[in-house]
């Protein structure tokens, strides 16, 4: 892993960038949560603000990649930093509950702004890495989301806690200056036409995503593990504050730490997904039903410790079956279309996340934390299993190696 992450110099750049990124970002996410129930104490403001983090994926999603073509993507990913920089400034200014409003719309135009740079950022990899390396660098991706998580979310409580919010929020202000810096010295994002016979890619490519995606039915099976997966992540997501502060009453600290604990599953991923050779699909869904399992092993728990090692432990499977799936993708779609797809799987993932975490919110109003876990854990066993069964039907009938549009497909 770290010979290839050597060797892909303009990749290095985009991870350390997406570090600094997302580590500003965590920072500014705590500290608006902690300032908003400062102000208010209100959960319905909270929602409010988190509905609004979701929304701009629906809007601004599908358009990303066509944006991205006009303006290039090195150039979307730099202007979509400063832009952010900007907006971020706007928290600055909040002090007092009359100023609510500036954290509603500041919430709102910086999650545009993401919409609009995850994506694009996603569909630059297969264009600046070799084929041979994407599989591992889909694993660095973990890595760096794991790191995010870690030093993002809990050195930003602590930032938070010692120095105040503002302080997060001046971190945030300076994190998208400087990767945007950083973006600025990558030579190109773009796609390397010649590897892709373009004059016969021109001919054969559908003009519009639906038919691209109706054209494979790989990426049926992979637009559909994107709408109904989300679901249950979501609920995931809402259970991990939950049971830290409500079931074993462990408060910040104990989110904090099940959200580090995350993010040391995700960098371990890699030590697994780098044996893997083959069966990807199968591979991938099969982590999702493990990752059943143990949530259904954590809504019976009485021991946080344990809680903690077991949420270590899903993670690495997540991590895993991020990484498959991701490389997938990268290997069956061509290039130049990869930020179609990109930015509809955006979409349509974060909208049902987000639907999701708010049914759940509402839902714990009458459903034991412990009872939502164990459907939490049904629901991902069912969807793995489903998706495993779909995998083998599709193997078969793919016998020989799957050539999609004269690309290399999954193994």
């Amino acid at each position: 892993m770290f010979t290839i992450f050597q060797k892909e110099k303009s990749y290095q750049k985009l991870f350390f960038a997406g570090i600094i990124n997302g580590i500003g970002d965590r920072f500014s996410q705590v500290a608006l949560m902690t300032l908003i129930l400062q102000m208010t104490g209100s959960g319905l403001s909270v929602g409010i603000t988190l509905a609004l983090r979701m929304l701009p994926y629906l809007i601004f999603g599908p358009v990303s990649s066509s944006i991205a073509t006009k303006l290039s993507r090195k150039k979307l990913l730099i202007y979509t930093d400063l832009f952010r920089a900007c907006i971020a400034l706007s928290f600055l200014g909040i002090n007092s509950p009359e100023d609510l409003w500036i954290i509603y719309v500041g919430s709102f135009l910086l999650a545009s702004g993401e919409a609009l740079y995850a994506p694009t950022r996603s569909s630059s990899i297969p264009s600046i890495v070799k084929q041979s390396s994407i599989k591992v660098v889909n694993s660095w991706e973990q890595v760096l989301l794991g790191f995010v998580l870690i030093f993002g979310a809990l050195t930003g409580g602590f930032v938070s806690l010692l120095f105040g919010t503002k302080a997060s929020f001046s971190v945030n202000i300076v994190s998208f200056v400087i990767t945007a810096g950083i973006i600025h010295t990558i030579p190109t994002l773009e796609a390397v036409t010649k590897t892709e016979n373009a004059g016969d890619s021109e001919k054969i490519i559908p003009r519009s995503l639906f038919s691209l995606v109706l054209s494979s039915p790989l990426l049926i099976l992979l637009v559909s593990n994107d709408m109904v997966v989300p679901l249950a992540n979501g609920i995931e997501n809402v259970l991990i504050s939950v049971y830290a502060v409500e079931t074993f009453h462990a408060a910040d600290l104990g989110v904090g730490i099940l959200y580090s604990v995350l993010g040391t599953g995700f960098i371990l991923s890699p030590i697994i997904t780098k044996k893997i050779n083959g069966n990807y699909l199968l591979i991938a869904f099969a982590c999702l039903i493990a990752e059943g399992l143990i949530l259904f092993v954590v809504s019976q728990s009485t021991s946080f410790l344990f809680v903690v090692f077991l949420f270590g432990i899903l993670t690495i499977f997540g991590g895993v079956s991020n990484a498959l799936l991701d490389t997938v993708v990268m290997k069956s779609i061509p290039i130049k279309y990869q930020g179609i797809y990109f930015g509809f799987s955006a979409t349509i993932a974060n909208t049902g996340f987000g639907l999701s975490m708010f049914f759940t919110g509402v839902l714990l109003e009458y459903v034991h934390p412990r009872m939502m876990g164990c459907i939490n854990g049904a629901l991902y066993i069912l969807f793995g299993l489903f998706y495993f069964i779909w995998s083998i039907k599709f193997y078969v009938k793919r016998k020989k190696k799957f050539t999609y549009l004269g690309q290399q497909g999954p193994k």
